[in-house]
């Protein structure tokens, strides 16, 4: 009895399954996916070197369907990724499809489809994160809390400590933090490098920044009475109009013929059009009042903490990418005793 040929094209579905399921089939795909990754990364980099600052404030959909046009072809890179992450983990599933047909009863080459669901799972909560996920930026004093834009929540800095070598350099923050909804604590944890602070699904992420010294002040208005005015926090006045503060000058820095300690307010109207800016300072010599946009505007008193700025991430995908992280991270030891010889090797390929 003639058997039918297993190679070439003259099956070709068998042909499609084969290259589907081949290792070599996901190397090639592994390797232009770093291609494309190295190569893009450079070219944004140079054309702008807050590219992944920028493109890391929006959940990863938001920002394809939102910012990646308006800023192609830099972004066509990007666009070439995420094809090949798709093909890749079509390689990946197809794989381990694979495994459960021909292989299962191999013991060693459990390790394989470990890696490959882990990968997967990781995968699947990149996707669902980046879907239905949110981020948010909170700029935040010690002691203080404040809400996290568009979550419901409240995040409060307990404390805020910089790790210093024996030489002064900063080497990592140590933060505690408290999580608050609908008015009650509901978790508090810390955070260092590498370490997030996780509750269900948001992520607290240790600060991008921080620093120590005047982070705002106390002004009167003519409008609204003593107001206080810190980095983000924009205050309502009269008229549909915003206080804003829109920088700070630390003791003993100099911008122009502007000396600190002092803050740069503006006023803007409901459409966030700046109608008026002035900046007062405490330094001997500098206005502490003048009037912008038509509003009487005093500085009182200065406030100087330790401050961050923490990302906060409401991401429904971060269970499944711990938990595959966990399985790849299993598969990949397995594998490694199933090559050391360490584990049995099992009945072979059924098939």
């Amino acid at each position: 009895m003639n058997k039918k040929p297993e190679n070439g094209l003259g099956n070709i579905p068998g042909f499609l399954w084969r290259t589907a399921v081949s290792p070599v089939t996901f190397v090639v795909l592994s390797i232009l996916w770093c291609v494309d990754l190295g190569a893009g990364s450079i070219v944004a980099y140079f054309n702008d070197p807050q590219f992944w600052v920028k493109m890391d404030s929006y959940p990863f959909s938001l920002w394809m369907s939102q910012v990646a046009p308006g800023i192609f072809p830099m972004s066509l890179w990007i666009y070439v990724l995420v094809v090949l992450s798709y093909l890749m983990i079509l390689s990946l599933l197809m794989c381990t499809v694979n495994w459960f047909i021909r292989r299962r009863r191999k013991i060693r080459g459990l390790g394989e489809v470990l890696v490959h669901l882990g990968f997967l799972l990781v995968f699947t909560g990149f996707v669902i994160g980046s879907a239905w996920g949110v981020r948010a930026r909170v700029h935040i004093s010690e002691g203080e809390k404040v809400k996290v834009p568009g979550m419901g929540m409240s995040l409060r800095l307990d404390n805020l400590k910089v790790i210093q070598s024996p030489q002064g350099r900063p080497l990592d923050t140590h933060s505690r933090v408290s999580l608050f909804a609908s008015g009650s604590k509901v978790s508090q944890g810390s955070l260092r490098l590498n370490h997030p602070f996780i509750y269900g699904n948001t992520v607290v992420y240790p600060p991008e920044d921080y620093g120590a010294g005047v982070i705002g002040g106390v002004l009167g208005t003519q409008t609204s009475g003593a107001v206080r005015l810190v980095l983000g926090r924009p205050v309502t006045l009269e008229r549909d109009r915003v206080l804003e503060l829109g920088g700070v000058l630390q003791r003993g820095e100099r911008r122009g013929n502007a000396i600190g300690p002092g803050l740069l307010v503006l006023v803007k109207n409901s459409e966030g059009k700046v109608m008026g800016s002035a900046y007062l300072s405490s330094a001997p010599g500098m206005n502490d009042r003048a009037i912008v946009a038509g509003n009487g505007i005093v500085l009182g008193q200065l406030s100087e903490s330790v401050y961050g700025i923490f990302r906060v991430n409401r991401d429904p995908g971060v269970w499944f990418v711990i938990v595959g992280a966990v399985i790849l991270s299993v598969g990949t030891l397995w594998a490694l005793a199933g090559y050391l010889g360490i584990l049995p090797s099992g009945a072979g390929p059924t098939s």
